[in-house]
């Protein structure tokens, strides 16, 4: 479990109290304001955690109406006061910034990736939404990322989604990462973080791995979303996807190719289904069209292969056992406020 992880949210809170609770909570970092009119439709869950020496925030809005903008400034009083050194690369999923970073005009859509330089001034406006933060020291990047003019870029192109992806599944995976973990994932994101800020020959080598990984799971996500689609195929793969037929057929060596990695995907979800208890009315027929085998028959022999028994078999074997009780959620250690974590930024 992370030993650093803490989750705060607003929902305890009278309306009425509910942003000045969270403002008090993430100030160490930029001074927040908001209209009066607005604060009480403020809500939001935020959670932090670090990975190594990177810390990773992940903000949901929790609000029921549609999410409010808040003032966000970052002042050269602050940045003398708190001498942070740090680069702040934000996935705003459902949230937007507008504004100045520095001098510079800065218009961040969501799902956009942007990057703020903590030892520069901001005065922008934010639209509260779903969020995936890093935040970095600069010396644990290379020295022309270092001294590069980052301070409102919003990042592009293929690298920038790639790193996205990755910046999604860390934050699935935050709460419950061990320390002996916390080196291989915190030089893994460092790579693919330099590969998406500075793109080169070097950096793209250094971060292949996570690349590929990524890219694999990108893939492989959405292989699980179109299951059901017919026209389903490694072309189809590499015009959505953005990625050559030979990289694509190089990221499935190991699964006996794309094509097989997409009947065993289908026969995977067909098995879940037929042991679920709605499987105990579906049709073997009407699950073979739906998922594009070509008869019944070549199904069935498809499933046998698969699993050793028939599709009729897997469903009986399904109705005959109970429901089994979902997974307790686990939680982490929380430790006493949003300060005890951010205080280890600076050390």
């Amino acid at each position: 479990m992370n030993p650093y992880f803490y989750r705060f949210c607003t929902e305890p809170y009278p309306n009425e109290q509910r942003f000045e609770v969270w403002r008090d909570e993430v100030n160490a970092i930029f001074d927040v304001d908001i209209e009066k009119s607005v604060s009480s439709s403020f809500n939001y869950d935020l959670s932090t955690g670090y990975i190594g020496s990177l810390l990773m925030g992940c903000g949901t809005w929790a609000g029921q109406q549609e999410p409010v903008a808040y003032g966000v400034k970052r002042s050269a009083q602050m940045i003398r006061r708190d001498g942070l050194d740090h680069f702040y690369l934000c996935l705003g999923i459902t949230h937007s910034l507008s504004g100045y970073a520095a001098r510079t005009p800065i218009e961040a859509e969501p799902s956009k990736i942007y990057v703020l330089d903590l030892a520069r001034e901001l005065d922008s406006e934010i639209v509260a939404g779903d969020t995936v933060i890093l935040t970095i020291a600069r010396d644990l990047l290379e020295p022309r990322i270092r001294s590069a003019n980052l301070h409102g870029a919003v990042l592009q192109g293929p690298m920038s989604a790639l790193l996205g992806d990755h910046m999604i599944s860390l934050r699935r995976q935050l709460p419950y990462l061990s320390p002996a973990d916390m080196p291989y994932i915190e030089q893994a994101t460092l790579a693919m973080v330099s590969a998406a800020l500075a793109p080169s020959a070097q950096t793209l080598a250094d971060a292949e791995n996570e690349i590929n990984h990524a890219l694999l799971v990108r893939v492989r996500r959405y292989i699980d979303a179109n299951l059901t689609a017919a026209q389903l195929s490694p072309q189809q793969i590499c015009r959505d996807v953005g990625i050559s037929r030979a990289h694509l057929y190089r990221l499935f060596a190991r699964e006996s190719g794309v094509a097989a990695y997409i009947q065993q995907r289908r026969l995977a979800k067909i098995r879940e289904i037929l042991e679920s208890p709605k499987g105990r009315k579906q049709r073997l027929s009407t699950l073979a069209f739906q998922y594009s085998f070509k008869s019944e028959s070549h199904f069935s022999r498809s499933f046998r292969q698969a699993f050793g028994c028939s599709p009729s078999d897997a469903r009986e074997r399904g109705a005959a056992e109970p429901a089994q009780p979902a997974a307790s959620r686990r939680g982490g250690h929380s430790p006493g406020s949003l300060r005890d974590v951010l205080d280890k930024l600076d050390k």
